[in-house]
């Protein structure tokens, strides 16, 4: 992978970052559950490093899409910081350029890809 685009992914990344934290946030706000709402509370006076602890014993993670792009988010972030990003975490190929300037916290090549197994059944 060219210098240039990791850096405009891990950008791109860390953009992403700040407003999929405020997201999930306004998430958490709009639940009814006195449990979700004092979560809500808890975050936003928790510095963000260590929220992952916080959230996944009061949340269904599929419950909240916003949780599970900032989990796909601070992946691929720890992966450029230990110079693993860019490679499938299937077979372990580099990915698509096309793939990571569409969505830098793609975790698959086009071959291994989700959407391309679905396609060939």
């Amino acid at each position: 992978m060219n210098e240039n685009l990791l850096k405009q992914c891990q950008v791109k990344l860390r953009n992403e970052l700040v407003q999929t934290r405020t997201s999930f946030i306004q998430d958490l706000k709009t639940n009814t559950n006195p449990v979700i709402l004092e979560l809500a509370e808890v975050l936003e006076s928790t510095s963000p490093t260590d929220w992952i602890d916080s959230i996944n014993e009061k949340i269904c993670p599929s419950q909240f899409p916003s949780y599970q792009r900032l989990v796909q988010i601070e992946a691929a972030l720890c992966q450029i910081d230990i110079g693993q990003f860019g490679f499938c975490c299937d077979c372990e190929q580099e990915i698509e350029d096309p793939l990571l300037e569409q969505d830098p916290a793609t975790q698959r090549c086009s071959q291994c890809s989700p959407a391309k197994v679905l396609t060939d059944a």
